[in-house]
């Protein structure tokens, strides 16, 4: 690190500190008070005005995401470019089952510790308010649009810690997704006194489900292919044939190129069951994630770091073994600039993510703990980057180099 470097670490690690208890009050206020995707107004307005108190330039509603942000601050010059991105959305029913709350609370208290070394150096923070990555409403998807949009084009680096269960991790393997709806329309009768005069659109969801569940056997392993789905309406009552019924199928794979055979399978089953039951089908693609791109030198530099801070971490070379399981929109982002998503553990293995359980832990005495460890980690990962150009060279070089094999 160049001279001064340990000074303005120091710093930085002081300012998180004394940002903590403030990080960990917004952190549980938005775990107790869940908005789900697309509707986080109250949390959106917390974390970015918080953000213009420290002196943060906020832009709201960023896309025409009522909820999305982008905060920004300039040091003494305007390079490097380096964004924490804030999540805040939660779950039906369940709350905060993915720890948003605490992804929030650590961007902002990143950018914010890292704004006291950048009154001394050259770079700007960027903190992006993403909201609705589980999938839902008009913002689904905010990172991937914000990234079809260019918005992180001239960045140098991205970062986003996520709390998980069992050991911290300094990133993980993303499956790519694209999610499914399907609509059969049939026609209503009395199921008893005129069956002959009915369609029964729930029979048509019933042979798609059974149909896409045989294709199951055929799917390549090598692609780590996942296909779940629901069946989300079929019917008001059982003296009705149903005239709708409505399913919602999710296809993730390791491998992108696969995903459009995925759909295609789907999109069959769906056309076979309609056909043998006599139903209109309505089949809905919508825009899918892609799987993530990984950054060797990131992950040296943010083991190493979250190391120092205590955290016992899976080196890199065994998480990069690990069947990926999940998806995020934060993978798109990966794809357009170097970008690290480590997870940071809250909880014992065993208690799942997307739980009761899980949005419980976000708010004890280890939930906060993370909130702080997230936020040094990235703030300090920024910080070399900025001081060490050569280093920050180094992780552009790996990344174009990842985005050409992939190609």
């Amino acid at each position: 690190m160049m001279r001064g470097g340990e000074r303005l670490r120091k710093l930085v690690l002081e300012e998180v500190d004394r940002l903590l208890p403030r990080l960990i009050e917004l952190s549980d206020w938005i775990g107790m008070h869940p908005e789900l995707g697309s509707e986080e107004y109250e949390a959106s307005k917390r974390l970015s005005e918080e953000l213009e108190r420290h002196g943060f330039k906020v832009e709201r509603g960023i896309l025409n995401m009522p909820t999305a942000f982008r905060a920004s601050y300039s040091g003494v010059g305007p390079t490097p470019r380096i964004a924490f991105m804030a999540e805040y959305d939660a779950l039906p029913e369940i709350g905060h089952g993915c720890g948003h709350n605490i992804i929030g609370a650590a961007a902002i208290g990143a950018g914010i510790a890292l704004r006291r070394a950048l009154d001394e150096v050259s770079g700007t923070i960027f903190v992006y308010g993403t909201p609705a990555e589980e999938g839902r409403g008009p913002s689904a998807g905010a990172k991937r649009r914000m990234a079809e949009a260019g918005l992180f084009d001239d960045l140098d680096v991205a970062m986003m810690i996520h709390p998980t269960s069992g050991i911290t991790r300094v990133n993980e393997r993303f499956l790519a997704v694209t999610g499914i709806t399907v609509e059969f329309e049939g026609r209503a009768a009395h199921a008893a006194a005129f069956p002959h005069l009915g369609v029964n659109a729930l029979n048509a969801a019933v042979l798609m489900y059974m149909a896409v569940h045989a294709n199951r056997q055929q799917l390549r392993r090598d692609a780590n292919a996942v296909i779940h789905g629901i069946i989300r309406e079929g019917g008001a009552a059982s003296n009705i044939i149903p005239d709708r019924a409505v399913l919602q199928f999710g296809v993730r794979s390791s491998d992108d190129s696969y995903i459009p055979e995925l759909v295609g399978m789907v999109e069959n089953c769906a056309r076979g069951a309609a056909i043998a039951t006599g139903c209109k089908v309505h089949i809905d693609v919508r825009p899918g994630l892609k799987s993530n791109v990984r950054n060797e030198p990131l992950e040296r530099l943010l083991y190493r770091i979250l190391s120092e801070l205590g955290e016992e971490v899976e080196p890199p070379e065994l998480t990069a073994r690990r069947i990926p399981m999940a998806s995020t929109d934060f993978s798109d982002v990966t794809h357009v600039v170097p970008a690290i998503h480590p997870m940071i553990s809250i909880a014992p293995e065993g208690v799942a993510l997307h739980t009761r359980e899980f949005a419980e832990a976000t708010m004890t005495e280890r939930g906060h703990r993370a909130i702080g460890i997230g936020a040094k980690a990235m703030a300090l990962a920024a910080l070399e980057l900025i001081l060490d150009p050569r280093l920050l060279e180094e992780v552009k070089e790996a990344h174009r180099r990842a985005i050409s094999e992939s190609s």
